[in-house]
């Protein structure tokens, strides 16, 4: 089946990620925590990448494993003794949190997803370039030089491996030795690509006039009504926080009453609401 296109702008893309990764990190409540992964089944759902919901998933058992050995190797505290390894302690609590860590972390990896689902890149940078022209340039070059300095630092490595140079030697200061010849060479090697770029970029004009934008992205109404209920939800979540509505701490019991409460009720139906009018269709604004 082809991919329905979820059409926002690119900042209410920005806006929506931030609001949701400031929730993840405010709290470790089930409730909320399991709110923002209705948001990205909806996402999913829709969009139809379901594939990507399943490799999230898959990317995220390895985390799990590895959080819960550790959570259980080091953290003794909590009062369900789950068995009992000589005078090592292995108790429910350290799970749960455990459990609860990891899902954030698979929540974080789905919203990278949907960053990368819900935004074009043509769209987002004729956006930035429009708002923040030399920012967007810096960045553009920053990433465009990662591949090129690795591929070059390859090149360099494999030259002076030829010329006698070692470079797995086992002293740190042989090592130092051999590598500052080729991070010397990528310096300079980089700095003349950046003058280069930069007056290639001068000789066309670049900021000399106002950017012509040949497909500008226009705004919903959607988008408006995204932003009020982001502002809502991320205000609403700030006073919660101060006033300890989001707090949940297993190792003081597992009670499930702990994590529920009007406050968190709210914070959760407002994340739902943002993401069902996120797939509202609605007409652009002219």
């Amino acid at each position: 089946m082809d991919k329905v296109p979820l059409k926002l702008h690119v900042m209410t893309v920005c806006i929506i990620v931030a609001v949701l990764m400031i929730i993840i990190f405010f709290t470790n409540n089930p409730i909320i925590l399991f709110s923002v992964f209705i948001y990205c089944s909806i996402v999913f759902m829709y969009t139809r990448n379901k594939d990507k919901l399943v490799n999230g998933f898959i990317y995220f058992i390895p985390f799990l494993f590895v959080s819960v050995i550790i959570n259980f190797l080091f953290i003794t505290e909590g009062k369900i003794i789950l068995f009992q390894i000589s005078d090592k302690v292995f108790t429910l609590e350290s799970l749960i949190y455990a459990l609860i860590f990891s899902f954030k972390l698979l929540l974080i990896i789905y919203i990278f997803m949907i960053l990368n689902i819900l935004i074009d890149s043509d769209n987002a940078i004729s956006f930035f370039s429009s708002k923040i022209p030399k920012t967007t340039l810096l960045i553009m070059i920053g990433i465009k030089f990662f591949p090129i300095m690795k591929d070059r630092i390859n090149s360099l490595k494999n030259t002076y491996t030829i010329r006698g140079v070692e470079f797995n030697s086992k002293s740190l200061k042989e090592k130092i030795s051999a590598y500052v010849p080729v991070f010397s060479i990528l310096l300079e090697n980089s700095l003349e690509g950046a003058f280069d770029i930069g007056e290639a970029a001068y000789v066309r004009g670049f900021l000399s006039s106002t950017r012509t934008i040949y497909d500008k992205q226009k705004f919903q109404y959607k988008d408006y009504i995204l932003y009020a209920e982001c502002v809502v939800t991320v205000i609403f979540s700030i006073i919660f926080k101060i006033y300890s509505f989001f707090e949940f701490d297993i190792y003081g019991g597992i009670n499930i009453n702990k994590a529920i409460n009007i406050e968190v009720i709210s914070i959760f139906i407002s994340i739902l609401v943002i993401g069902f009018t996120s797939v509202f269709k609605v007409n652009r604004m002219e």
